[in-house]
């Protein structure tokens, strides 16, 4: 195994049989930082690695995520601490410093000398040159002073571990203290939530046949028909319960949005940008299968999952179509002006999610969240085309934007004189927070969901209704 980018299932099992789960890590990471790859895809495929050998990549997992997340942070400390600058490091340096400073400064009895042989070996194998630079680097960095690793003493974007990019949208958003509040719960754990079908099962039902399955569950925060998870699904995905009881992994925020479109038995119903098939099979079980849904996404592959699912799921109401959601109207001239609820949750920054997807972290930018708004505007114009008079259009985003959030909603709502929001307060469970502030938003019909309060992910929800009077949209 000479090239680092490139490994397969053996080579994981081997790394596993040796005990070397550092290299493993170093491989996903050094595939995450330098090929562009997606962390949960490459810790998936060690996991089917590692299941034919029975094992569990705890520690892999945790030191993966780990070091993502709190790549921002590490690169701070590792030029305050040791004065070198990771930008200027050859790619296999800077993967193995990170992650051995995430193993000094974040890693849990983790002995120092372990870190530094570990990384070391690792150099000598796919880059033996920097060998002794990296050795260096990592003893210099584990025998400073604990006074300079004091993460708690740095500024609050440092601290949060978010780039100035990340940082500044939610100061300028929520101001100092709430930006620090809201960067502070993303770094926090959370459970996985599941949704489920409530007329097949409660939820006290179903977490005691999770817990008999060895599954640790409690009741979602907001949503009356979800469980979270912690500690893991151990094959809940591949249990006969998954399907009878017509389980989906989903955030909690996300399916509030289907609460929000609250859709009616007999509904016409189109879901922009939809795949894999959350808010489809969601609405499509509110109406107990009895609606049309055309549920449409641009990436075919990705609509194979709306299909797999709603098969899955056994739900007939559910139908889809490749196509590119800012020319919906377009492409679908003959609907036009037919359909009783349009959702769109559009392609945005992801901000709201940067808590369990640690790679928004990094590969976001300013320049990618300014090319995003115009597509939203154009998927949101050519969706409302798509709206009958007296229907609802339902405009959502996994983002702590204001200007991917509310700004998008009120230039909307500007330049559709037939549109206006609508009081979303009747369907908000009373699960959840409302201070004055939301009240008004929800009245206003627009809600925000916050790591920090709401212990959720970052999601924006706003219900729009069409005049009843005809209209030139």
């Amino acid at each position: 195994m000479n090239n680092p980018i490139r490994y397969k299932k053996r080579d994981i099992i081997r790394l596993l049989e040796a005990g070397n789960e550092r290299e493993l890590c170093f491989l996903m990471l050094y595939q995450v930082y330098e090929e562009g790859a997606f962390s949960n895809l490459v810790i998936k495929k060690a996991d089917k690695a590692a299941d034919t050998l029975g094992r569990k990549l705890d520690f892999t997992r945790a030191m993966l995520y780990g070091t993502i997340t709190y790549t921002f942070a590490i690169d701070f400390l590792i030029r305050h601490i040791t004065k070198e600058d990771p930008d200027a490091m050859d790619p296999v340096t800077r993967t193995i410093i990170r992650m051995a400073v995430w193993q000094l400064q974040f890693g849990e009895s983790i002995p120092d000398y372990a870190v530094c042989d570990s990384s070391v070996e690792i150099a000598k194998k796919y880059n033996h040159k920097v060998s002794g630079y990296v050795n260096a680097v990592v003893r210099k960095y584990a025998s400073a002073p604990e006074a300079k690793k004091y993460l708690d003493q740095y500024k609050p974007g440092i601290r949060a571990s978010l780039k100035p990019e990340i940082y500044g949208i939610f100061k300028k958003d929520f101001g100092k203290t709430r930006a620090f509040d809201i960067g502070m719960a993303f770094l926090k754990t959370s459970g996985t939530t599941v949704r489920f079908d409530g007329s097949k099962v409660d939820s006290k039902k179903l977490i005691d046949e999770l817990k008999a399955m060895g599954i640790n569950a409690a009741p979602a925060k907001i949503i009356k028909d979800a469980v979270e998870i912690t500690g893991g699904l151990k094959g809940l995905e591949n249990s006969e319960i998954y399907s009878k009881y017509g389980m989906f992994i989903q955030g909690e925020a996300a399916m509030l949005a289907s609460l929000i479109a609250a859709p009616s038995e007999g509904d016409k119903i189109l879901d922009v940008c939809s795949a894999p098939g959350g808010k489809s099979t969601h609405m499509a079980t509110m109406c107990h299968d009895n609606c049309s849904i055309l549920s449409c996404d641009i990436n075919e592959a990705r609509l194979e999952l709306v299909s797999e699912n709603a098969q899955r799921l056994g739900l007939k109401s559910i139908s889809v179509q490749c196509c590119d959601a800012s020319k919906i109207a377009k492409e679908n001239k003959d609907s036009k002006k037919s359909y009783d609820l349009v959702l769109c949750d559009v392609p945005c920054s992801g901000l709201g999610l940067i808590g369990r997807k640690p790679d928004i972290r990094q590969n976001i930018t300013f320049e990618r969240i300014e090319e995003l708004l115009p597509l939203q505007g154009a998927i949101l114009d050519s969706a409302a085309k798509m709206v009958k008079p007296g229907g609802t259009l339902v405009y959502c985003t996994c983002t702590l934007n204001s200007d991917e959030n509310e700004n998008q909603v009120n230039a909307f709502i500007e330049s559709h004189k037939s549109f206006h929001t609508v009081s979303i307060t009747k369907y908000l469970p009373d699960t959840i927070v409302m201070d004055e502030e939301r009240k008004e938003t929800a009245e206003n019909g627009m809600i925000t969901l916050f790591p920090d309060t709401d212990g959720t992910e970052g999601f924006f929800i706003c219900r729009m209704e069409k005049d009843r009077k005809d209209d030139q949209e």
